[in-house]
């Protein structure tokens, strides 16, 4: 007899529901943080900076893309890409070009106020993931059980909370109303699988 597939399947391969359980672990982690001893404050940070890192990745290389594919022809999206340096990852490359050629995406019809304020809340998006990058380099340099670290560690907080507010009132939003979300998250569960790897290594 055929074993029955979990109810909770197709939510963990959707990747608005991924991206949104990892914004609620990212607001755990910085709780557990703030309330955590001194020595248990090193290995929170750790946890967060990595599973941050692989969000990002996931992000920038599969769901920005996607949505911006929605919202402007292919030309201008490959014009886009390579003058602002937004390229995908080599890792997965194939995978992303045949997800975005294929029928996980369908053009999204909006008026030209509403294109407009997408694509300035996707530049925004990228901008704000190189915030948070610059200010993950900078605590690396510091003590996790000193002052500075955890001046540092809030402003991190700050730029994480406010990114995921914008990112899911505009592009998840979009994404759910308009991508193939299984197909889509069925790609960045294996990139997300290869990062912690390599990451873990």
């Amino acid at each position: 007899m055929a074993k029955n597939k979990p109810k909770n399947s197709s939510k963990q391969s959707d990747a608005v529901q991924m991206l949104k359980a990892d914004h609620n672990l990212f607001k755990k982690l910085f709780d557990q943080f703030h309330t955590a001893s001194a020595d248990e404050k090193p290995r929170i940070a750790n946890r967060l900076i990595t599973e941050l890192t692989i969000h990002a990745s996931l992000e920038k290389d599969f769901v920005y893309p996607a949505v911006q594919s929605k919202l402007v022809p292919a030309d201008r999206l490959e014009l886009s890409v390579e003058v602002n340096g937004l390229g995908m990852s080599r890792i997965g490359e194939d995978e992303n070009r045949d997800f975005f050629e294929g029928e996980g995406v369908d053009r999204m019809k909006l008026d030209a106020d509403e294109e407009e304020h997408s694509e300035e809340v996707i530049a925004q998006a990228y901008e704000e993931h190189q915030r948070v990058e610059e200010l993950i380099e900078q605590l690396k340099t510091f003590d996790p059980q000193g002052p500075d670290y955890r001046k540092l560690f809030t402003q991190l907080e700050d730029a994480v909370l406010e990114h995921i507010g914008g990112e899911e009132d505009v592009i998840l939003r979009i994404a759910a109303l308009q991508l193939d979300v299984q197909a889509l998250g069925v790609a960045m569960r294996r990139r997300r699988d290869d990062l912690s790897s390599s990451l873990a290594a």
